[in-house]
């Protein structure tokens, strides 16, 4: 696909400074862009690039920029660069196909345009809807609903009574609807506590390669509008995650944890059971949440606290050899000093 500079201004609505009829074939990062392709620029440290890059065309931020190569300016250069991508790099495409070597029970709904690959296993009452894609390998148990234009990636396992949106994104290797961590103590031995809740999954949703989402054990775990979901996170029965929330790999969150919407949380992040975390909360990796957040907190650390105090403290901490020791200086100063008094 080939698009000329003043369509891509068109589309992404920015205003084009240079040769508006330059052609665009390709993309690339601006380090490394040739001509004929469409490159960014959003972080100031690749400023120096403005006049290495080949690139034929730069997507920039409103502010003015001085280089000798056509660019768009707009208000988000990611945002409206990966509009084109999608543009010049489709997804691909697959005939709608369901492959005789799999095993789908006969009271399965399959919608229209359903692509179904090999080795896959559809058990009883379970509806897909139209223009999904199932790929090799995937297993999809009894009483699932996965609604229309879904992408179901290799390997994927689907438990009893899921329920998955429109347009969502299961990646490689997912796990939704295995039993949640819940068992009870007693004297002698540990009991399972029975996990019958489901987990809900709306629309839009991107969960990415091994990830695994607990079902509940009595209420439903849920996971709203928008969300997206990096690799190898585990979600705890009964959890419930908030729309537009995105969440870093790594990130372990206990069950019945309640996280709002708008929230962003860092890699290798471990949420507390019972926690509730509030809307447009920003969490650092590798902090540790084990009290409620409220609304708008920024908060970093091992045992997660407000950003600022985190960054202060740590200052000191990593000065704490050197504190100690002006402290022992400070104590032998002292002890002189009562000493020559005597």
């Amino acid at each position: 696909m080939e698009l000329k500079a003043k369509e891509i201004a068109r589309i992404i609505n920015g205003k084009i400074t240079g040769n508006p009829d330059i052609a665009i074939s390709s993309f690339a990062n601006i380090k490394d862009a040739k001509k004929g392709d469409i490159t960014f620029l959003s972080d100031k440290k690749y400023l120096k690039y403005l006049h290495l890059t080949k690139a034929s065309l730069i997507i920039t931020p409103l502010k003015h920029i001085h280089t000798t190569t056509t660019t768009i300016a707009v208000k988000d250069p990611v945002l409206e660069f990966s509009k084109i991508l999608k543009m010049l790099q489709p997804e691909h495409e697959t005939s709608a196909e369901i492959s005789k070597k799999s095993n789908i029970d006969k009271s399965v709904e399959i919608g229209k345009n359903v692509t179904i690959g090999d080795f896959c296993i559809i058990r009883k009452d379970v509806i897909i809807g139209d223009n999904c894609i199932i790929s090799p390998n995937t297993f999809i148990d009894h009483n699932v609903e996965i609604k229309k234009d879904c992408h179901i990636g290799p390997n994927v396992s689907i438990y009893s009574n899921s329920k998955i949106g429109q347009k969502c994104i299961i990646h490689a290797g997912v796990v939704i609807g295995s039993h949640g961590f819940g068992f009870v103590p007693n004297k002698n031995t540990i009991s399972k506590m029975p996990q019958v809740g489901k987990v809900i999954i709306e629309n839009n949703v991107e969960i990415g390669s091994n990830t695994t989402i607990d079902r509940g054990t009595l209420n439903d775990t849920i996971i709203e509008d928008n969300v997206k979901l990096d690799n190898l996170i585990q979600i705890g029965h009964n959890v419930h995650i908030g729309k537009n929330t995105i969440i870093a790999a790594q990130s372990g969150i206990a069950g019945s944890s309640q996280i709002g919407s708008n929230c962003m949380i860092g890699g290798q992040v471990a949420i507390s059971n019972h926690i509730k975390i509030g809307n447009n909360v920003k969490i650092a990796g590798k902090s540790g949440v084990i009290k409620n957040l409220d609304d708008n907190e920024v908060v970093q650390g091992p045992l997660a606290f407000d950003l600022k105090t985190f960054q202060k403290a740590y200052v000191h901490f990593k000065n704490l050899n050197h504190i100690v020791q002006e402290l022992e200086n400070i104590k032998k100063q002292i002890s002189v000093s009562k000493n020559n008094k005597k």
